[in-house]
């Protein structure tokens, strides 16, 4: 499998991480949250901030899906973070092989209930337009890939949907394919064989050129100190939750009644507020 690591690239190619623009976008915001007090981080303050939160949990998201798709192996291109268009708009994922060539978008609905049909998608009864957008990215990216390549390219679409409580589909979309991240190496090894190595190898190599998909594209700086940054924050978040799970056991314990609960609660959202201080 080729996703961006191992042998040197040439600059004009891409070795997005997963997540890549995702974490770009949680550090720029989180950059502008002051630090937790001593006493906020004993109790388990998040360092997240409300504006950070979404881009932390999208970030985690992706990098959960491309560790996934690190186990295709051998005969298929992997690419993460490909910036499309003239603004911040990115691609999670784009995985070429015998099967295909799909696109996968990453959506985090810790559990929720997911259901999906040919032109809706719910969220615990909340519509997206998550379709009407994976159908507009599809027909991009055939354009932005064929012309690349000179080969006709037919594309796929995946809503990889990540932590939901369930997902349901009673009517299949032809070309949009929604299902748990569990699930979705298998399902593409699954696929009938579609693309012979010759035509993998072109498209993806087509697809790994930066000018493909956006060619005023700005280079990323060091993206080993990116992945050191947003790993430094995870442990934060990581230990926070810990915390917290520690002090809520040793309150159940100790107080034994719903009162020392209450109060921890009421503790913890008070110092919500202050521990960013």
């Amino acid at each position: 499998m080729t996703d961006g690591e191992g042998s040197p690239r040439d600059p004009a190619q891409l070795d997005n991480l997963p997540g890549q623009s995702a974490i770009i976008e949680l550090l720029r915001v989180q950059s502008q949250v002051p630090g937790r007090s001593r006493l906020a981080s004993l109790f388990g303050i998040s360092p997240l901030s409300v504006e950070s939160r979404p881009w932390y949990d999208a970030a985690v998201s992706e990098i959960e899906v491309g560790d996934a798709l690190a186990r295709l192996g051998d005969g298929w291109v992997v690419l993460h973070a490909l910036p499309v268009g003239s603004g911040t708009t990115d691609i999670d994922h784009v995985v070429i092989g015998p099967g295909g060539v799909f696109i996968i978008n990453t959506k985090s609905h810790p559990g929720q209930a997911v259901w999906a049909s040919q032109r809706a998608f719910l969220v615990s009864g909340v519509r997206h337009p998550y379709i009407r957008n994976m159908e507009y990215e599809m027909g991009r990216v055939e354009r932005l890939l064929g012309s690349a390549s000179g080969i006709p390219v037919e594309v796929g679409g995946i809503l990889a949907v990540v932590a939901a409580k369930s997902i349901t589909v009673p009517e299949k979309h032809r070309d949009v394919t929604v299902l748990s991240t569990a699930s979705l190496v298998q399902w593409l090894l699954e696929r009938t064989v579609v693309l012979g190595p010759t035509q993998v190898t072109a498209i993806g190599a087509a697809a790994q050129l930066a000018t493909t998909w956006q060619p005023d594209a700005e280079p990323v700086g060091d993206k080993d100190a990116l992945r050191e940054r947003f790993a430094a924050l995870r442990a934060q978040v990581r230990r926070a939750w810990r915390l917290q799970v520690a002090w809520a056991t040793v309150l159940t314990v100790v107080g034994a009644g719903g009162f020392v609960l209450v109060t921890y609660s009421i503790l913890l959202n008070a110092l919500g507020a202050l521990g960013t201080r």
